[in-house]
């Protein structure tokens, strides 16, 4: 198992460890992968990174948050100098020309870039089967997808090709493969992370976030694309949670979820109040409505974002131009409208978190559905595949709550559960200490 960031810098720092013959080894373990997780790699910058770790741990240098950890990004975010592709045959040789945000405040913290991971086209899917550079598989079954549209990024992290990664959440994108393929991943809060240099899906609901194999993990690298000081996120881990509250709704949340996800979700509330929590069951307000209007504020916006290419006859996959075209019909008034039922998701959400610490669904109703399905049976009946895919992460996507997805069981063929926890505005510690306790 990849060791979690604060074993690696210990290691790093006592030399039992060389960066280099880190990086080295991941690098061959992405060469042999079949999980078609990455669409550029990059082994001599990889190599000349860790080289530079190893020169600072031998000047006796003081070692940085993310000093010598490897990171794949999602191949949406700009990295000065390597091509920003989505996922798309019109852009292979597109070469960014400066960093995004979060690029800088990674290196700042001294990650180790190994790779731009691949992406279902334009993240507009959550399946991650649809790539111009092929689709990408699950680590726990390769016949299976892996989730998108973040597909790569998590994939990487799960089968242990690098430390951690970078991702791009508008519905589902890094929570949904986190859960399918066994990981911890966050949609933080809305605008907490820069969208600078990231290409836009929906430009109000996308989030940058990030994805890790343990919760810690994923706390400390928040901090770091945050730009927050260190603890800011990790700092409630290992706290009790005697005497706090967990709301579990029932509407819409309960509704089209799996016998075998509706267990692991039984054994968690058990959990919990074995940890002492509370469990209370409050339902969320207008919450039909919240899911609709995010699909629809989606829809829109994509095809706003896409309205010119689209006419140019750019080339697309054909699943993905079809998606793309639903938003072309959508009235301004109708947009207008549901635009405006933002601050009522998020009052709906803050009246619940209000008088609870966070709020405990399942990330998903179903465990990953194989490559190319569109079509999956629940409970005895048929379902559109995608719909189930992101129906219960996308509301947060509106409110703009921070949501995080923790591995939490199997189903009977050993496919992984992801559980969410959705906490208060700005309070992505507090989401994290539960998180830790049901990692635990």
């Amino acid at each position: 198992m990849t060791k979690t960031i604060m074993a690696l810098l210990s290691d790093y720092k006592s030399r039992k460890v060389s960066p280099l013959d880190e990086v080295k080894q991941q690098l061959l373990k992405i060469e042999a992968s079949p999980l078609n997780a990455f669409i550029t790699v990059l082994p001599e910058q990889a190599k000349h990174d860790a080289q530079c770790v190893q020169d600072r741990i031998s000047a006796g240098d003081s070692l940085r948050s993310l000093e010598g950890i490897t990171i794949a990004i999602k191949d949406l975010i700009d990295v000065e100098g390597i091509r920003t592709t989505m996922g798309a045959e019109s852009y292979v040789n597109n070469i960014a020309k400066e960093d995004a945000e979060v690029i800088r405040l990674l290196k700042h913290a001294g990650a180790i870039i190994i790779g731009k991971a691949n992406t279902h086209q334009f993240a507009y899917g959550a399946t991650g089967d649809r790539s111009y550079f092929g689709p990408v598989r699950n680590p726990k079954d390769s016949n299976r997808i892996s989730g998108g549209s973040s597909s790569g990024s998590v994939a990487a992290v799960a089968s242990g090709l690098v430390h951690i990664a970078i991702g791009t959440d508008t519905s589902a994108s890094i929570r949904l493969p986190a859960a399918l393929c066994g990981v911890v991943g966050m949609k933080p809060t809305l605008g907490l992370v820069s969208k600078q240099g990231v290409f836009n899906l929906s430009e109000t609901l996308d989030h940058v976030g990030p994805i890790s194999r343990s919760v810690e993990d994923n706390a400390i690298l928040l901090e770091v694309i945050a730009d927050k000081p260190v603890g800011t996120y990790s700092r409630k881990i290992g706290q009790s949670i005697k005497g706090l509250i967990v709301c579990v709704p029932k509407e819409f949340y309960g509704e089209y979820v799996s016998t075998a996800v509706k267990v692991q979700l039984e054994k968690a509330i058990e959990k919990l109040k074995a940890a002492g929590a509370e469990i209370r069951h409050i339902e969320i307000a207008n919450i039909y409505e919240i899911y609709q209007a995010q699909q629809l504020i989606l829809k829109t916006e994509a095809y706003a974002t896409h309205e010119d290419m689209l006419e140019a006859q750019t080339p697309y996959i054909q699943e993905v131009k079809d998606r793309l075209l639903t938003g072309k019909d959508v009235l301004a008034s109708e947009y207008l409208r549901r635009k405006k039922l933002q601050y009522q998701a998020q009052a709906s959400f803050d009246d619940v978190l209000a008088s609870v610490d966070v709020i405990l669904t399942a990330t998903c109703g179903i465990t990953a559905p194989l490559l190319d399905e569109r079509s999956t049976e629940i409970n005895g009946q048929m379902h559109p595949t995608q719909w189930l895919l992101t129906r219960l992460t996308a509301p947060t996507n509106f409110s703009g709550h921070p949501s995080l997805s923790v591995p939490f069981g199997e189903d009977d063929k050993g496919l992984p559960i992801g559980l969410q926890l959705i906490g208060r505005m700005h309070d992505e510690a507090t989401v994290y200490q539960f998180g830790e306790v049901l990692e635990r």
